[in-house]
């Protein structure tokens, strides 16, 4: 692949908080670089494989927990959800810095967070719905 597509490829990476026009722009405009069907391709994995690293610093997710955080039982969801311990969790929620560096959700990370606690809802009403039952 030639730099000039591969550095069109990492500003789209580089920049989380564009909106999806604007993305929709940049990969165009990038996919046009490409000569030969095997470099958009090779193009495609290195963006789909950049997004899905890509760190999420603009997501507060401490925030939006909010009321719910007292109830969750961080340490499981890290556990179980994750593979990680708390610690791990606790850094990226908080949005701490590990070795100088800050920390924070990728994308694919956010969707494990939030399916997670849609389960954890689920479980929820379904014992409180067998309570009164």
């Amino acid at each position: 692949m030639k730099q000039e597509l591969q550095d069109a490829i990492d500003k789209i990476i580089a920049q989380p908080t564009l909106s999806a026009e604007e993305t929709d722009t940049l990969m165009n405009k990038a996919f046009a670089l490409a000569d030969t069907p095997e470099e958009k391709k090779e193009a495609m994995t290195r963006l789909r494989d950049g997004l899905r690293r890509r760190k999420r610093h603009d997501v507060d997710v401490k925030s939006i927990l909010g009321d719910a955080a007292p109830y969750l039982n961080l340490a499981q969801i890290a556990k179980q959800y994750f593979d990680k311990d708390r610690t791990w969790l606790y850094q990226r929620i908080n949005q701490a810095k590990v070795n100088g560096k800050p920390v924070a959700f990728t994308d694919s990370e956010l969707r494990i967070l939030s399916d997670s606690l849609q389960e954890i809802s689920n479980i929820i009403h379904q014992t409180s719905i067998n309570l009164t039952h």
